[in-house]
């Protein structure tokens, strides 16, 4: 390294080990001298140092556009999935709705091939989250030098998400442990019963969950605010560089 050769030219001219002449002059004449070498030393040192933490300033800002480039991408594309994902609890919150109140007068084909898919349909979110995670496990969040961009992508991948995640699953958990679990045991192989099956008062008590889909309607919802938000911070971070 440069500071290496500077100390070992300098340093030994500095201590009068350069040449043998030198050794005959005294310390105080030669004063001068040792000081303009201890400070070429000094000065290329702290020029190294300030080099180098200039290079790995530059090296984090690189890494960070590009994590932030790809980290828009994902959440655009959980936009798209957010934005389905919600409206999928949206048709289910209709198809309990319109079992609930199934009878001889709406039992339609039409309509009973329109909704029966919502007894068994799974929607849990599925977020582009390998970049963050990756980063994370990597211990270099601190590569993003905008703080409050920083703590709203924490909000997002471990709060907002995981929330969203979690209230998905143990929906899905309890239609797998009562709606589907019911149909599977009552049904008859031909299917003929299924209008009396879904008329009964066990199925209309399953169905009766409007509160917890509406809930997670909500979630998502919050989460698709947030996405949006978050994505306007990156580009405005972005720009302003």
């Amino acid at each position: 390294m440069i500071e290496v050769d500077l100390i070992t030219k300098h340093g030994k001219k500095a201590l009068g080990m350069e040449e043998a002449h030198e050794k005959d002059k005294g310390w105080r004449h030669r004063l001068p001298e040792i000081l303009l070498e201890i400070g070429i030393i000094v000065f290329a040192i702290t020029l190294s140092i300030q080099l180098h933490a200039w290079h790995e300033h530059s090296v984090e800002r690189a890494e960070e556009r590009k994590f932030l480039t790809g980290l828009r991408a994902d959440l655009t594309s959980d936009l798209a999935e957010l934005h389905n994902d919600s409206l999928s609890y949206a048709r289910v919150l209709r198809g309990y709705r319109y079992f609930r109140t199934l009878s001889s007068q709406t039992a339609d084909s039409d309509s009973l091939r329109n909704y029966q898919w919502t007894l068994r349909s799974e929607t849990n979110l599925l977020p582009n989250s390998s970049r963050f995670e990756g980063l994370k496990s990597a211990g270099k969040l601190g590569i993003i030098e905008n703080d409050e961009l920083l703590s709203a992508i924490l909000e997002n991948y471990q709060e907002s998400i995981p929330g969203l995640v979690g209230e998905t699953r143990s929906f899905s958990q309890y239609k797998a442990s009562t709606i589907q679990k019911y149909l599977d045991e009552h049904l008859q192989r031909s299917g003929d019963n299924f209008a009396a099956v879904m008329q009964s008062d066990q199925m209309y008590n399953y169905l009766s969950k409007d509160n917890e889909i509406m809930s997670i309607m909500q979630r998502y919802h919050g989460v698709l605010q947030g996405t949006r938000k978050l994505i306007r911070e990156i580009e405005a971070h972005q720009a302003h560089e």
